[in-house]
């Protein structure tokens, strides 16, 4: 009897999560790289103008979670992919790797937050709204690099084609969050909905059309 999709997705995200615990010298890097770079910010930096901070936040986040979730499909050897053809639904293997780098974006992020918070001059600002804001931006970019990940696999230079497919596509969402973040660390609320309201719907659109394209892509 075939297994449903909800929960062929947990086994597989548990799954996920066994394979990056055995190999968490990848994750323990990417740790080691916020922190270095929170620490060099701290001595360059005496102190940051709200604005600076919000930039400065958002870059060091970038290029850490980017290291840490643009790996999912392309590290996946091609005998792996093809028993999960035999076994599982498609929609599962994606689910299950969004649903984890989504999770591994978000703490990243957090962990950021809260090392920006102890290190660097904290902004007066809505700790609630800015937080809001960075997991809709994580959520969005745990689920875009998971989708060109698996466009990157079905290439022989998935490295390379990582970079070039995805910043262009994340400028959007980058533009908004850094934007809202912006207005929230000044004390300016008035577009925070409406801000809130993009990211959410790039999220979306986002899942919905990876949903689409990867039915194709598993069948290749």
């Amino acid at each position: 009897m075939q297994i449903g999709l909800i929960r062929q997705a947990k086994i597989l995200f548990l799954k996920e999560i066994k394979t990056e615990w055995r190999n968490r010298y990848a994750i323990n890097g990417i740790l080691v790289q916020l922190v270095s770079a929170v620490f060099i910010a701290n001595l360059c930096f005496q102190s940051l103008k709200p604005m600076t901070w919000n930039a400065l936040f958002w870059v060091i986040v970038l290029f850490s979670s980017v290291n840490a979730i643009a790996r999912s499909f392309i590290q996946e050897r091609d005998g792996r992919l093809l028993y999960f053809h035999s076994l599982v639904n498609p929609l599962a293997v994606l689910y299950s790797k969004m649903l984890f780098n989504t999770l591994l974006s978000i703490t990243i992020t957090l962990l950021a937050l809260l090392l920006f918070s102890l290190f660097l001059d904290k902004p007066t600002w809505d700790l609630w709204r800015y937080s809001a804001l960075i997991v809709l931006f994580s959520i969005g970019l745990g689920v875009l690099f998971t989708s060109i990940s698996a466009i990157a696999s079905k290439t022989k230079a998935g490295g390379i084609i990582m970079p070039l497919l995805s910043f262009p596509l994340i400028i959007p969402m980058i533009v908004v969050a850094v934007a809202g973040g912006v207005m929230v660390v000044v004390g300016d609320h008035t577009n925070f909905l409406q801000n809130a309201s993009i990211l959410l719907l790039i999220d979306v659109m986002i899942i919905v059309l990876a949903s689409v394209m990867f039915k194709f892509l598993w069948q290749n």
